[in-house]
């Protein structure tokens, strides 16, 4: 049960970042959650206690103390767990919140260091080693997600190990070679200096001066080396898409008014009459036409909007048949009035598919290899790379195959 000081409509169920704070507005305590109103809402109970708060008795006394000075609550939706815990580090860095780090006097949470080393080696410490680290990031509440970040940010930024002969890593790749003398001193700080802007979160100054460089070598016909800052631009856009740290930082509202943006310029791109509030993506996963699965999901005001997330088991049977297992779903779909109708509808794949869906409801084909856009009839519209619009109609399209991919397996794993 929440508070009456908090407003429930600000806590939506989607992830992001919270900041509690004082009644003076102070950050007290910033903390990560994949939902946002469940997490918030976990600090606090139905049983009321003498002093007026509400209290969730499971929780410590520390805990409790933050509880008990717990004006208000702000909230910033992010994307991505990585962008979460990037953004979670730099708020606490930034702010120094009292509980965060009360909280930790009896947890020795982890820290990402750089080394004061000729070779700097990226290690994750603990409090007490802080003083003898280079720089530092955190501290980082699950161990488990910065080690697991650690092996992604590895495979774009290889650091070394230290030592004096070719280590395990630089075996897999994961090592530039600055333990057999393989690159200068210089070329290994420039490597450091990427990741340490990374973990800073300055995404977008590191990809334009990445892209800058890139180009440069590419006019001086030095192709090896472009291609080489062109994998790690890319390993970057990987790892990071989406991840706009900085942009958070300088701007908490920064996602919601992304996403109101690209809903217009999608209005735009795509001759709409209104702005699109409820999308819905499809998407179709089989093997050879056997255990054929449909996925449909939602995006509700240009957010991922899982409550409207549907499976269908296809019962199409026969040779494979994209564009009659879609008609299908799509069918089975329209069977349902209570589902809220969409504004738009985005198909996996080409303009066969489009063709599938007959339906008053705008209707385009989103093909992976060019992310062309077909509608069932007319032009190819080919909207720029970079656009706002584009990247929300890929997300959507990519959420559609996770889901479906994801069902599929569950099926094969059941029969099996």
């Amino acid at each position: 049960m929440l508070p009456g000081f908090i407003e429930k409509d600000k806590l939506p169920h989607k992830s992001g970042i919270y900041q509690f704070k004082s009644s003076q507005g102070h950050i007290l305590y910033v903390g990560k959650a994949i939902d946002l109103y469940s997490r918030v809402a976990s600090y606090f109970a139905k049983q009321k206690q003498s002093h007026g708060l509400y209290f969730n008795r499971n929780v410590d006394t520390k805990t409790q103390a933050l509880v008990s000075e717990i004006s208000s609550v702000e909230t910033i939706i992010v994307e991505s767990e990585l962008e979460a815990l990037i953004l979670e580090a730099n708020l606490i860095k930034k702010n120094h919140p009292p509980f965060n780090i009360r909280l930790m006097d009896d947890k020795d949470f982890l820290y990402i260091g750089l080394t004061r080393e000729d070779f700097p080696r990226v290690v994750t410490i603990r409090l007490k080693d802080l003083p003898i680290m280079k720089k530092y990031w955190g501290p980082f509440p699950s161990s488990s997600t910065v080690r697991n970040t650690l092996k992604l940010l590895r495979r774009v930024f290889p650091w070394c190990s230290g030592g004096k002969k070719a280590c395990f890593y630089y075996h897999l790749g994961l090592c530039p070679g600055s333990c057999v003398g393989l690159l200068s001193k210089r070329e290994y700080q420039q490597i450091v200096n990427r990741f340490s802007k990374f973990l800073d979160g300055k995404i977008d100054k590191l990809i334009e001066e990445l892209s800058k460089e890139m180009m440069r070598l590419a006019e001086t016909q030095q192709f090896e080396q472009a291609a080489k800052l062109k994998k790690i631009i890319d390993g970057i856009n990987y790892l990071t898409q989406p991840n706009r740290v900085q942009a958070y930082l300088e701007n908490p509202n920064f996602l919601e008014e992304e996403t109101s943006l690209a809903l217009q310029q999608l209005q735009k791109d795509l001759n709409l009459g209104k702005i699109p509030e409820r999308i819905e993506g499809y998407d179709i996963s089989n093997i050879q036409g056997t255990h054929a699965v449909g996925s449909m999901v939602v995006l509700t005001e240009g957010g991922i909007d899982k409550s409207q997330y549907r499976r269908f088991k296809i019962k199409i049977a026969g040779k494979p048949n994209d564009v009659g297992m879609m008609r299908e779903m799509i069918n089975r779909r329209l069977k349902h009035p209570e589902w809220p109708l969409p504004d738009l509808i985005i198909i996996d794949g080409g303009r066969a598919q489009a063709r599938a869906v007959k339906l008053e409801i705008p209707v385009f084909g989103l093909a992976k290899r060019m992310e062309w856009l077909y509608p069932s009839a007319g032009e190819v519209i080919k909207l720029p790379k970079k656009s706002s619009s584009l990247r929300l109609l890929q997300k959507l399209r990519d959420e559609s195959h996770r889901f479906a991919i994801s069902y599929h397996r569950k099926l094969r794993d059941r029969i099996r």
